[in-house]
């Protein structure tokens, strides 16, 4: 467990999520606290680092902040279910894993949208749990497994959003919204294909997508474009994390070029189905089809290296430190 260098004034028992959330991924209850029985299974939680209250000021480097109230924050999971079963020691999970993993911070004051990518190889504390749903342990391990020990998608979701909020240090988490691959093909051949201009050369998985290439993709191109990564370099994650992230650009300004993005969004997600599992109100998907998608996606700093058996993504916590206080905090001397 790391010792962050943010002290909050003055500590509450449990850091608050914004309103306004629908059924689905509920918020994180207190540490050692039952989740609440209309949200979530009744199970014993284990200690959470509660050390940041979102409704007061936080000293960092002798300086006295405010968080933003401007901001919500949607947590968006790309879960590869292709193997639903995976082991981390003797317990093994029941659902897929979370390999694309990405914050949308939505300024309210500025109408924008900004993404921030997480690395699916982050290594960081992963709750465990049981198959009967009882907490096993808490331990540092890839971050994409968190998603697996959910025993439905609504239960994962919820540990996702825990989970990522831990990561940055307690940063409160509005909703979620988690598509499988199998979704992919689904809402692209829903839109009659998606064209792409691509910025690199990406022939390794196809060798039509070179550098510049036009390409309209179908559902299934579409997955494989998504989804393809070669194990055997190091660093493979991080590559499909910054294609996914483009892409994720690319279907947002084609959505909006369309019209009628709220509509356009909420048809998409009827057609999704079963490979959909959000929490997010009217009022949120509102937001994420009207506001402006800046074109620079940050990402949790760090550094990815060759681990025992899989790379590891080893975050710079100073750095993410910093970051998380130019994101979400202003000067507790500018005006509220």
């Amino acid at each position: 467990m790391r010792t962050p260098a943010m002290k909050v004034l003055p500590l509450l028992a449990a850091a608050l999520l914004l309103a306004g959330l629908c059924a689905g991924c509920g918020s994180a209850p207190a540490s050692g606290a039952a989740a609440p029985a209309d949200s979530e299974p009744a199970v014993s939680l284990p200690p959470a680092d509660d050390n940041a209250d979102w409704q007061s000021t936080i000293t960092f480097n002798g300086v006295n902040y405010r968080r933003r109230r401007d901001l919500k924050t949607v947590l968006f999971l790309g879960v590869d279910n292709a193997n639903l079963t995976e082991s981390v020691g003797e317990i093994a999970g029941n659902n897929g894993r979370a390999d694309a993993i990405m914050l949308f911070l939505l300024d309210t004051g500025t109408k924008t949208m900004q993404t921030l990518a997480i690395s699916r190889d982050t290594i960081t504390d992963v709750d465990v749990y049981r198959g009967n749903g009882d907490y096993a342990y808490t331990g540092p391990m890839h971050i994409t497994l968190q998603y697996i020990y959910g025993d439905s998608d609504r239960r994962s979701c919820f540990l996702m959003e825990r989970t990522v909020s831990r990561l940055l240090y307690n940063v409160p988490i509005t909703g979620s919204l988690a598509l499988k691959m199998d979704g992919i093909p689904l809402i692209v051949e829903e839109l009659g294909g998606i064209t792409l201009t691509f910025p690199e050369d990406y022939s390794y998985i196809d060798p039509a997508y070179v550098s510049g290439a036009q390409v309209t993709l179908d559902g299934p191109a579409t997955e494989k474009f998504v989804r393809s990564r070669d194990i055997t370099v190091t660093g493979s994650a991080e590559q499909r994390l910054a294609r996914e992230t483009w892409f994720m650009h690319e279907l947002f300004s084609q959505l909006k070029a369309k019209g009628g993005m709220a509509e356009t969004l909420q048809h998409m997600l009827t057609v999704a189905g079963d490979s959909i599992e959000t929490n997010l109100d009217a009022e949120t998907l509102q937001m994420l089809a009207e506001y402006d998608l800046q074109e620079e996606t940050l990402k949790v700093p760090g550094a990815t290296v060759a681990g025992a058996v899989h790379d590891e993504y080893h975050v710079d916590e100073e750095a993410l430190q910093q970051m998380i206080i130019e994101l979400f905090y202003e000067p507790e001397t500018a005006a509220p």
